[in-house]
């Protein structure tokens, strides 16, 4: 399918959005307006059953208006929803731009905010990194204090003479430090809670370092109590589930819901000329040699051509084992690329290892870089219709292909050059 609607869209036939007040089940041809309007079976995780009742719940007047009828009554499951708006099946109904459509989803039915923010809270707040730096030392106050009065370093349940005894059995503990406690306590401490030495480390009071400590980690408390401090909390909050749900481009967005992107690519942006990257469809079919060597085969010398090496990059949109070829779809276009079987078997390969030997099961380390949606760079020769990877020694890329693991705002890329090897971390 993929491969189809890319070829459809190289001919010049727009692809219109599934739209959930008009889409049909299968694909469907608006000759009027030159464009196939995209089924809604095509997008991926959406059902026969789910299509079907997307159809017979309408019309929708509003997102509203569907989230009552499909989301409300649990007929659809958040999952399946993100994977709608995913494929811009609310462009028309709510907004032209995903991303607010997202943004009203997970606010509606997934982020629950913070209506106060307190103590209970501080472990998640350092997770999402929200507390200012000037705030450190109360930070690190909390967790001493909890080291310091750790059971394991309670030497003394002490009871003072003549004072009725509290139900926990004494009026103060006695705690003693070690040496990396104590080096932390002479430096932000003062001796008021030290009731004695016990082999050359301070015993301290439960009660008045408590309270000394207490009165450190007081800022923080104050802090967690301001507006300010809800408001970056639940921010930070949000963005984890966005991340969680909605990470990436939108043209990733619409290649991993429905396979083809409904606007530009996602390699649109790379800076080209860094990377070497060039158009296929600008490569002569027949490959140019820069140079010639002497080959010996069956005892005869051969002079053999050195072809000039370029590069084209691209997602994968399918991937055929039995001709080892990857059909790739670049910002110019669609490209057969055709490996050698040994190649081929290299990277289309899923990497796994037993990391626990109690476990019998295997952990997946790297998926195949030739599967649905990866994006990569591959250096080779174009032949007729096709394209050939291949380097030589004295090729400046030392790798036949990299894969693409990030496309960066200012057009530089994040490759991959080697494999993930078993055994490394």
């Amino acid at each position: 399918m993929a491969v189809a609607i890319a070829s459809i869209q190289q001919a010049g036939v727009t692809i219109e959005h599934p739209l959930v007040e008009k889409a049909e089940f299968g694909f469907k041809p608006d000759v009027k307006n030159n464009q196939i309007i995209f089924g809604l079976k095509g997008i991926n995780g959406i059902n026969t059953e789910i299509s079907q009742l997307i159809i017979q719940n309408r019309p929708y007047d509003s997102i509203e208006d569907f989230a009552q009828k499909l989301l409300d009554t649990k007929i659809i499951k958040n999952s399946k929803m993100v994977q709608l708006i995913k494929a811009g099946c609310f462009v028309n109904l709510h907004s032209p731009d995903k991303r607010e459509t997202m943004d009203w989803f997970l606010r509606k039915y997934i982020f629950t905010p913070c209506t106060k923010l307190g103590m209970q809270q501080f472990e998640r707040a350092r997770e999402l990194n929200v507390i200012p730096d000037e705030l450190d030392l109360a930070v690190r106050v909390v967790y001493f204090k909890k080291y310091v009065l750790d059971d394991v370093a309670l030497i003394e349940k002490h009871i003072d003479p003549g004072k009725k005894i509290p139900k926990r059995g004494y009026h103060d503990g006695y705690y003693i430090l070690d040496d990396k406690a104590q080096e932390f306590f002479m430096k932000h401490f003062s001796e008021e809670s030290i009731v004695g030495i016990k082999n050359q480390f301070y015993v301290v009071s439960e009660k008045k370092f408590s309270k000394e400590a207490d009165a450190k980690i007081k800022p923080l408390k104050d802090w967690m109590n301001t507006p300010e401090a809800l408001e970056a909390y639940n921010n930070a909050l949000y963005q984890t589930i966005w991340d969680q749900y909605a990470s990436g481009s939108l043209a990733s967005w619409s290649m991993k819901a429905a396979c083809y992107y409904d606007g530009e690519h996602e390699l649109d942006k790379v800076d080209e000329e860094k990377y070497g990257i060039v158009n296929y469809f600008d490569l002569p079919e027949e490959p140019e040699p820069y140079e010639f060597y002497t080959r010996y085969i069956n005892g005869k010398a051969k002079r053999m051509p050195k072809y000039k090496i370029s590069r084209i990059a691209g997602t994968v949109l399918s991937n055929d084992n039995n001709r080892h070829t990857v059909s790739l779809l670049t910002c110019y276009g669609l490209v057969n690329v055709k490996f050698n079987k040994g190649h081929y078997a290299f990277y289309n390969k899923r990497i796994s290892a037993k990391l626990n030997p109690d476990d019998k099961s295997k952990t997946v380390l790297e998926e195949s870089w030739l599967k649905r949606g990866s994006k990569v760079a591959v250096c080779g020769i174009r032949r007729g219709d096709q394209f050939f990877p291949m380097i030589y020694a004295d090729t400046i890329y030392k790798h036949t292909v990299n894969l693409i693991k990030e496309v960066y705002e200012d057009g530089t890329l994040l490759l991959q050059a080697e494999r993930t090897k078993v055994g490394e971390k």
